[in-house]
């Protein structure tokens, strides 16, 4: 459901001034496989005759998807614990492979994973609100790390392998309260993306007038020769209800290699948050690897009493006193086997998305339409 309103990037001219390298921290190892980290692929052809024994057939490759974008989604959630289940679909829905969300408003007691995701995140310490998070499809290499901005804004960023290439990702929120930070972010000169909530005013992404916030981002912009993908035509990202007006903090830069391949487009509401979601493809050329898929077994459906009947009956002929142990431990396994293809149905969807109703797509719909007619015709009435 890519969202009509997609144009090619726009740019405030890059200047000649280079500015200073602030060294950055090195990177950390992406976090341990329960709490979403990278997950290495399975070698070997005893973890394959693992899998095969437990699901009871071989697994199958899925077909490899065409060469496509790399799509990137950015978002200020304004809290996304709430809105899992929309974010999750969207995700899918747009084939969503790095998302970078800001005002996840967690705190470490919230668990926060999304299946066939990587969780990069940064909460906020000492006060509410606030937060950043990164999400990295399990197929892609990445390895996290923060930005120390001394308590101001709040940076995360990832570096990912797609293919040979190594991106470098920074996720940036900054509330109006606190300092930019601009000058602890090291850029990279090519294949560095910056996103995030800025909040800050410039005409060069929409607004009517330039305040000292938007004049720093420029500045910023010009040091460290990143391209503006925003454009001040391009539909605007957030809805002010206390102003009842549209904006767009929400920004994008890029190096001027990843401007040439990158596309922008405003998707519609998600979740209720007043920040609509931004997509951006860059064209790399890139083929996604599919995860095998094992068939499993449906065990609420199993014939239990079937299962033991034909357990005894097959398992009854096999002779272990006088052959090799290891070719009873095959026999036996075979028969179970057996029993258990005739007794327990099995398979796998490669789309299943149990968490996503007709009814909830009509609601989001609903929601989107209430948000189009609200932004099209600002007036308190309509709030």
């Amino acid at each position: 459901m890519d969202n009509a309103h997609s144009k090619r990037y726009g740019a405030l001219p890059v200047g000649s001034r280079q500015a200073g390298e602030v060294p950055g921290p090195a990177p950390q190892q992406g976090p341990p496989h329960d709490t979403g980290g990278h997950h290495a692929p399975m070698r070997g052809a005893r973890l394959r005759r693992r899998r095969e024994m437990a699901t009871g057939r071989k697994g199958t490759t899925t077909t490899e998807e065409t060469l496509r974008p790399l799509n990137i989604l950015q978002w200020n959630a304004e809290g996304v614990y709430n809105k899992k289940l929309a974010l999750t679909e969207r995700l899918h829905a747009e084939k969503i492979d790095v998302a970078c969300i800001q005002e996840t408003h967690l705190n470490p007691n919230h668990r926060f994973t999304i299946r066939g995701y990587q969780t990069f995140r940064m909460d906020r310490e000492g006060r509410h609100k606030g937060g950043v998070l990164i999400l990295v499809k399990n197929n892609i290499p990445a390895r996290d790390f923060q930005v120390d901005t001394n308590q101001q804004a709040e940076i995360n960023g990832v570096k990912i392998t797609v293919d040979s290439t190594v991106l470098t990702i920074f996720n940036l929120y900054c509330p109006p309260d606190k300092e930019l930070s601009l000058q602890t972010l090291d850029i990279p000169a090519e294949n560095c993306l910056a996103v995030g909530d800025f909040n800050s005013h410039s005409t060069c992404w929409g607004y009517d007038e330039t305040d000292n916030r938007g004049e720093e981002v420029e500045d910023w912009q010009i040091d460290s020769k990143m391209i503006l993908l925003n454009d001040p035509e391009d539909p605007p990202t957030f809805f002010s209800r206390r102003w009842v007006s549209s904006t767009t903090p929400d920004l994008a830069f890029a190096t001027d290699d990843l401007s040439k391949k990158t596309t922008r487009g405003v998707q519609n509401q998600l979740g209720g948050s007043d920040h609509r979601p931004v997509k951006l493809a860059i064209n790399l050329q890139y083929r996604p690897q599919d995860s095998k898929t094992f068939p499993r077994w449906n065990y609420k459906k199993a014939n239990w009493d079937t299962f033991v009947s034909l357990s005894d009956q097959y398992t009854k002929g096999i002779r272990v006193a006088d052959q090799n142990i290891n070719r009873a431990i095959d026999a036996f396994n075979k028969a179970i086997l057996k029993a258990a293809s005739e007794a327990i149905p099995r398979g796998a969807r490669k789309n299943y998305r149990p968490y996503w109703t007709e009814e909830l797509q009509e609601l989001e719909d609903e929601v989107s339409k209430i948000r189009e007619k609200v932004e099209n015709d600002p007036t308190i009435e309509n709030t």
